[in-house]
């Protein structure tokens, strides 16, 4: 798998320019989806949206996202973000790991990440220093869509409850994969940087299968399994279970790219459920 921390958010930077992600719509009677692959966190380098996609979201009814921002709230996640009273760093992540940890947070004048579970502060430690190379959210494809669907009225959703990720990486320690998370997100580090920059020149060239072959790398195969099957197959399975449920008519939905491509990806997926799938030329 690419880069833990870089390939769970997908994003990053081209210095050129390159053709933008296709858009794909999916047909079911008279039911009519448009997808996106998203790229969440970005730069200033990002300022335009393809024109197609901002089309398309002006003819939606319905933008989904995979979390309704709007749900996303301290009070709901605090369960999850919570290190019990009676475990420390150590216990969890052993003498080494956590001392490389506490000296990077000490390092980056991180002190108020080390009450946290260690996936989140490492992950939080990896947000600073992206945010520090000049990438946020609110250059990501998702928040500039966010912004344009309410200044055009357009109502947002998400697929998923905003516990579930949460929920999922709150498990990496019960399931023995928590060092291993920790161990590759603070390795990438150093060149968080060039990986950034390559992760968005390969999302903006369009190419499927340079993404997929993101999803390689040399952590333990029990970590590869649980973000392949948890973090990305059963998080679509579920999103294409609540469309079916939901049923809207016309809705553009915006998720990690990632998610959408692959023998489990949601387009595929879509297919399986008997949806006509096209790539939409821009």
């Amino acid at each position: 798998m690419f880069k833990l921390f870089s390939l769970l958010l997908l994003w990053g930077y081209s210095s050129y320019s390159l053709a933008a992600p296709a858009l794909w719509s999916a047909t079911k009677g008279e039911q009519k989806l448009w997808l996106y692959g998203s790229i969440h966190v970005a730069d200033s380098r990002l300022a335009t949206l393809p024109e197609p996609l901002l089309r398309q979201l002006a003819q939606s009814d319905l933008l989904y996202f995979e979390v309704d921002p709007d749900t996303v709230t301290p009070a709901v996640l605090a369960p999850y973000l919570a290190l019990p009273a009676n475990e420390t760093w150590q216990d969890r992540l052993g003498e080494s790991l956590t001392t490389q940890l506490e000296q990077l947070i000490d390092e980056m004048g991180l002190p108020q990440l080390k009450p946290l579970p260690p996936w989140f502060a490492v992950m939080q430690l990896s947000q600073v220093n992206a945010q520090r190379l000049g990438f946020s959210s609110h250059q990501g494809v998702d928040m500039q869509l966010l912004h344009l669907a309410q200044q055009q009225h357009i109502p947002v959703r998400g697929l998923e409850p905003p516990t579930l990720v949460f929920k999922l990486l709150a498990s990496l320690s019960e399931r023995q994969l928590e060092q291993d998370f920790v161990r590759h997100t603070l390795a990438e580090q150093d060149d968080l940087a060039q990986q950034l920059e390559l992760l968005l020149s390969t999302w903006q060239s369009g190419d499927e299968q340079a993404l997929l072959a993101l999803l390689h790398d040399e952590q333990s195969p029990e970590l590869s399994a649980f973000i392949e099957q948890e973090l990305l197959l059963a998080r679509n399975q579920l999103w294409l279970k609540n469309l079916k449920h939901q049923a809207p008519q016309h809705a553009l939905i915006v998720v990690g790219a990632l998610h959408l491509y692959g023998e489990y990806g949601l387009l595929e997926l879509l297919q399986q459920a008997g949806y006509e799938v096209n790539k939409i030329n821009p």
